[in-house]
C-alpha cells in the first residue's frame, strides 16, 4: 500500500537508496574520476562478479546517479551529471567513515595515494587539491566571495596558461567550494578546478594511477607546482 503525507516533499529516500550498498558505493567513487568505464573495468577493479556488477550498476542508472552509453558491443557507465558528482562527494564528506579496505599492503597504498591525490568528477581532490585552493587564496587569487581576482587572473595567466574569465553563459558558479571527502576541508570546484585539472593533465603535471582515480604528480609537475605543494597543513 502506497503511504499518502499531508503534504509532497522531495523523494530523497529514492535516491538514498540507490547507494544504499557498499557495491554500488565503490561503483560511484570509481567512476567519480569522471570517464566512461566498461563492466569489464569495474568488474575486475573491484573484484566483484560481472552478474552482481551488472545488477549493480543497472540499480544506479535507473535512480538517475550514472549514465548508460553504448559503443558497438561495448556498454559504459559513468556519473550522469555534476550536481550528483557533487552530491556523491559531499555526502561522502558527511558519513564520518569510510567502507574497511582488505588488511594488505596493496590496499593501504591505494588509500594513501587515494588521499594524497586523486580526481572528484572533473577536478582535483584530496591532499593536493585542499593545498591547492589554499595556495590560490593565499595568493590572494581568489578572494573569500569566491571571485577570481585581477592579481589572480595575471596569476593563472603566467601559472597555468589560463583565461580566468567565467564563461558568459553558464547557470554553474566559475568557483565554488567543494567539500574533500577524506581532507573534511574545500578542495576547488566550478568551472575553473575543471580547467585547472584539465590544464594539469595536458602539460602532464599530473597523471591517473592505474585502475584508480587516483593521481600521481609527475617530477616535471612537482617543479612547476612547488609553491603549492609547499602549502602546510596548518593553512589548509
Amino acid at each position: 500500500m502506497t503511504r499518502r503525507f499531508p503534504e509532497s516533499a522531495p523523494n530523497i529516500a529514492a535516491l538514498a537508496s540507490a547507494i544504499a550498498d557498499p557495491t554500488r558505493v565503490m561503483i560511484c567513487a570509481s567512476v567519480l574520476d569522471g570517464r566512461a568505464w566498461t563492466l569489464t573495468e569495474l568488474s575486475r577493479a573491484l573484484s566483484v562478479p560481472m552478474s552482481s556488477l551488472s545488477e549493480h550498476a543497472g540499480i544506479l542508472i535507473d535512480h538517475g546517479v550514472l549514465a548508460e552509453r553504448r559503443e558497438g558491443r561495448h556498454r559504459y557507465v559513468q556519473i550522469a551529471s555534476t550536481d550528483i558528482a557533487d552530491w556523491l562527494e559531499h555526502t561522502g564528506a558527511l558519513a564520518g567513515g569510510t567502507l574497511t579496505a582488505a588488511p594488505s599492503l596493496t590496499a593501504k597504498t591505494r588509500d594513501r595515494q587515494l588521499t594524497d591525490a586523486r580526481t572528484c568528477y572533473r577536478h582535483i581532490a584530496g591532499r593536493f587539491g585542499t593545498r591547492l585552493f589554499s595556495a590560490l587564496t593565499q595568493r590572494e587569487w581568489i578572494d573569500e566571495s569566491l571571485t577570481v581576482t585581477e592579481a589572480g587572473r595575471s596569476g593563472l595567466a603566467e601559472a597555468f596558461g589560463l583565461d580566468a574569465r567565467p564563461p558568459r553563459s553558464s547557470a554553474r558558479p566559475f568557483v565554488r567550494r567543494c567539500l574533500d571527502w577524506t581532507e573534511r576541508r574545500s578542495h576547488l570546484g566550478g568551472h575553473l578546478g575543471d580547467d585547472i585539472c584539465r590544464t594539469f593533465f595536458d602539460r602532464g603535471w599530473i597523471v591517473r594511477r592505474p585502475n584508480s582515480r587516483a593521481l600521481k604528480i609527475t617530477p616535471d609537475g612537482r617543479e612547476h607546482l612547488a609553491w603549492v605543494l609547499a602549502v602546510h597543513d596548518n593553512h589548509l
